[in-house]
Parts: structure tokens; sequence; C-alpha cells
């Protein structure tokens, strides 16, 4: 199991890197949308691709957030129920859940793969006059990031399965 759980430590590398260029985009939006603001207000303008940007910017800080969430153990789950049971009985119910939740990045990836081919081979941009032209590279994003997420799935699933074979409380 130690090739296991160094590929858990791999993937929560890759992860807190993932973490980093989430929290510098979210610094990138945050300024984009101050700069929004001021020009709307200040100057009673701001360019449509501007406003744009703050969406091509809040897709893969959303869809990074939520695989760094999951190495932080921030998901959701029925605590009333699951804080009741010994430790080792957790430790099954989070590798399940965590094999379930690879499964369930996996069909995003495949039902998202033609998605974005089909906006890629359009190359699509926005509708909007002064819009920016690369929407198909933020639908793009959403495999790469439901990719993220089941690596991080999985590396949970190695560490909860190997604290359950090994019994650790």
């Amino acid at each position: 199991m130690s090739y296991a759980l160094r590929l858990a430590d791999g993937i929560d590398w890759l992860t807190r890197l993932i973490g980093r260029i989430a929290s510098a985009l979210l610094l990138g939006m945050i300024s984009l949308v101050f700069f929004n603001v001021a020009g709307r207000y200040v100057f009673g303008a701001s360019p449509i691709w501007m406003q744009e940007l703050e969406w091509h910017f809040l897709v893969p800080i959303a869809l990074l957030g939520i695989t760094v969430l999951m190495m932080d153990g921030g998901h959701v789950r029925v605590d009333m129920l699951y804080d009741r049971f010994p430790r080792r009985v957790q430790h099954a119910i989070d590798c399940v859940t965590m094999i379930l939740g690879v499964c369930v990045s996996l069909l995003f990836i495949k039902y998202a793969s033609g998605y974005v081919a089909n906006s890629f081979s359009i190359l699509e941009g926005s509708p909007d006059p002064g819009g920016l032209p690369g929407r198909w590279l933020v639908k793009g994003f959403i495999p790469v990031g439901f990719g993220f997420l089941a690596l991080q799935c999985l590396a949970n699933a190695i560490r909860h399965g190997d604290a359950f074979l090994n019994g650790e409380a």
C-alpha cells in the first residue's frame, strides 16, 4: 500500500499547487470586479469584455476550489449520523463515497467532452459585440476541473482505504 500512499501524496501536492493557482485567480477576479464597478460608477462605462472576463475567471476558481475543498475534507456529509459511527466505519464510508466521487467525476468528463468538442469545433465566442472570443476555452475547463477532482477523490479513497485496512482510529 506504500506505493498507493505515495501516489496519494503526489496528488495532494498537485492539489495544493492547484489551490495556489485558484487563489491567484481569485485575487485577479477581485481586482477585475473592483475595476468593473469603478468603471461603471466613476466613468459611467465598463467594457463588456471585462465583465465577461469575470466569468472566465470564475469557472476555474470554482472547479479548482472544489478539488482543494475535497482535499481539506470540507465537503458536505450528514454528520449527525456519521459522528456516531466508530472511526473504522467512518473510514469505510469515506472510502466508498470517494470512489463514488471518482465515478461521478468521470461521468462529468465523459458527458462534458462532447459539449466542449462542439464548442471548440465552432470556436465559440461571446454572442455580445465586444465580448471575448474564447468561450470554448472556459467550457474546456469543465473536464479538466473534474479530472483534478477525480484525482483528489482517488487520493482520499486511498488514504481512507489504508486507514480502514490498518484499523486506524
